[in-house]
């Protein structure tokens, strides 16, 4: 294979002399050539770079050989003395090839020289004769030292610090990910022994030493490149040349349950092919994956593409992001923040300071997207750079670097304050304990937000008996329905609204009520027009599940109540409850619920649950609740 290719970039040589500038070579130094090139097809590729200096210390002129020369010493790592041959024969013949300006451009490039590199490529632009490839690729990487040349002249605010030893080691450490409130880590590490997830928790501000997670989630082969849910209870990563793979590399998912973590799923076909598919990231409302491949009907090397979850919960055929986000080069660790518009990325084919850079774009539409900003320098260097995370709260960003300060040894994990500029839009999370009212032991319960103006469950979390804690990630600015359902318990009903300046989480202790006769609940996303018992739209989403409810209890009968404040006269509030009363079981019994498991009626101000001489008294007592008469 090395042959292969020593030949192929022989053969590259030769083409990409200018004809019009060929040299009138010879015979000897002709014959002298085509020895060394004998001696490359026999693998003597120290000896063909032997006879290659005595050609040009004897023939300074001739350009084949000191263009094969520099191609050789460019193959066997030997850049230095490449550099010198590529600039040797720009001096001889500056119209000989496109590769010595190339070559010169791009190393200039790489060492952050970019006033040369400049240079380089605009005098290679200048030659008649390149290929449409390499006008191309000269064209982007004069676009990078154009923009790093104005990105040293305007710096972002950064300052990386390093998680130190609890977190990281003299291995290497890399791919970090947080849960919603900041508080567990989880991370690859690679050993001799292979790359496994290790995971660590904060208490007090204290990040406590990384542990290795257990079977099944690591394995005796390596596990990379995951994310995590916000709760931290499911994760999907990479994993390769496992026996129930279609490729090298395929996606697969685990769930943490009250036994720990189950047994990792391949995520099939649709999303796994025979080719690499790597770097996933979940959206906050689980229905949407982020990944990498580079199966062929991409747009370059490996691109970004997405699949959306099914209703019958499977993943839908994946969507490339299109040519707003992949480029001809290769696209990779795609993350998408909590808020669900902003996306960062790395990219080697965007204007940036050279090699893989970090960008951002946010959604204009359900498959639109902005052109993508570079984060700046010194985020972005010369160097690699990849695999950011950025927090809930889009505050702190995570990565991990080979030349970040106070380094342990290899990659290690760093954070540092995101700029304003390009921190996504607020995210908030809710966070709490689902227990029993009576004997206040936790429960296992399913917890659903819905957008109340959709109808949509835009997430669902199951909590687990041993602690009944859940944790929920959800964007600003809207309203949501808060629903908690076991099965022998009254339904939860709450609501809440996203501010956009909200800055910390929303947290819930939920007290479940089992079912009983004369137990109550307040329906808190029950809305009427103001002084009217029309329903909101919005109500919608409580009116269906309380026939869902009703549903899977058939034998029991409720009584649908509605209460007012003190305002107004008796005789009105007694009015005006009964019809809001009404309205909901009129609106029931249109959702399917049987008749016989339904009645209403109005109380007025006469059961106030608060104190009527504050307005919010007077809103908690503006209600619609329902009681329990049957069972």
């Amino acid at each position: 294979m090395k042959k292969y290719f020593l030949l192929l970039f022989i053969a590259l040589t030769l083409l990409s002399v200018n004809a019009v500038a060929q040299p009138k070579s010879n015979a000897k130094v002709n014959k002298l050539y085509n020895d060394v090139l004998r001696l490359v097809n026999s693998n003597e590729y120290d000896k063909a770079i032997h006879d290659l200096y005595k050609i040009v210390r004897k023939y300074p002129d001739h350009e084949r050989s000191v263009l094969t020369l520099a191609d050789l010493l460019v193959a066997q790592k030997r850049l230095d003395e490449a550099e010198i041959q590529y600039k040797r024969l720009l001096e001889i013949a500056p119209s000989f090839s496109y590769k010595p300006w190339f070559y010169l451009g791009k190393r200039q490039l790489e060492q952050a020289n970019y006033a040369q590199g400049q240079y380089y490529f605009e005098e290679l632009l200048k030659l008649k004769t390149i290929s449409p490839n390499v006008e191309l690729d000269a064209k982007l990487y004069l676009s990078q030292c154009l923009f790093a040349l104005e990105a040293l002249r305007n710096p972002v605010e950064y300052e990386a610090i390093n998680f130190g030893d609890s977190i990281n080691t003299t291995a290497e450490e890399y791919l970090p990910s947080l849960t919603a409130d900041d508080e567990t880590m989880i991370f690859t590490r690679r050993t001799v022994e292979g790359e496994d997830f290790y995971a660590a928790t904060r208490v007090e501000s204290i990040w406590q030493s990384a542990i290795q997670l257990p079977k099944p989630l690591n394995s005796v082969k390596n596990e990379g490149a995951h994310c995590l849910t916000a709760d931290g209870n499911t994760v999907y990563f990479t994993a390769c040349y496992r026996n129930d793979s279609y490729g090298g590399c395929d996606l697969y998912y685990s769930r943490k349950t009250a036994f720990g973590w189950e047994r990792p799923i391949n995520l099939g076909s649709t999303i796994n092919t025979e080719h690499w598919e790597s770097q996933p990231s979940i959206s906050y409302d689980g229905k949407t994956l982020y990944f990498i491949s580079n199966r062929p009907s991409g747009l370059g090397g490996s691109d970004i593409w997405k699949s959306v979850l099914q209703a019958d919960s499977t993943w839908g055929i994946p969507i490339n992001l299109g040519p707003i986000i992949n480029t001809r080069k290769d696209e990779i660790s795609p993350f998408i923040h909590p808020d669900d518009k902003t996306l960062y990325f790395a990219s080697e084919g965007r204007e940036g300071m050279g090699k893989l850079d970090i960008y951002l774009t946010r959604k204009t539409s359900e498959d639109g997207w902005q052109e993508p900003k570079n984060l700046g320098y010194p985020i972005n260097t010369e160097k690699d750079e990849s695999s950011l995370f950025v927090n809930h709260s889009g505050t702190l960003a995570l990565f991990s670097s080979q030349s970040g300060k106070n380094g342990r040894g290899g990659n290690d994990l760093y954070y540092f304050n995101l700029p304003k500029e390009i921190r996504p839009d607020r995210v908030i999370y809710v966070k709490g304990k689902v227990t029993d009212r009576e004997t206040k032991r936790p429960l296992s319960s399913l917890v659903e937000v819905v957008d109340l103006i959709t109808g949509n469950v835009v997430h669902s979390a199951e909590t687990f008996p041993s602690d009944g804690k859940f944790l929920i990630s959800l964007p600003a600015g809207k309203s949501f329905a808060f629903n908690v359902s076991k099965s022998g318990y009254l339904l939860y009903s709450e609501h809440f609204q996203v501010d956009t300046s909200d800055t910390i989480a929303n947290i819930y202790n939920l007290e479940l009520e089992s079912v009983k006769i004369g137990s109550s609940v307040i329906l808190r996303n029950i809305f009427y027009e103001s002084n009217s018992f029309t329903l909101e739209p919005k109500s919608l989403v409580e009116l269906k599940n309380l026939a869902h409810f009703l549903s899977k209890n058939p034998g029991m009968l409720i009584e649908i109540q509605g209460h007012t404040d003190n305002k107004g006269s008796k005789a009105l509030n007694k009015e005006l409850s009964t019809s809001r009363a009404k309205t909901v079981y009129d609106k029931l019994i249109q959702l399917g619920v049987d008749s016989a498991q339904i009645q209403y009626n109005g109380y007025g101000d006469s059961e106030p649950i608060a104190d009527n001489s504050s307005e919010e008294g007077r809103s908690i007592n503006r209600r619609t609740q329902f009681k329990v008469l049957k069972i």
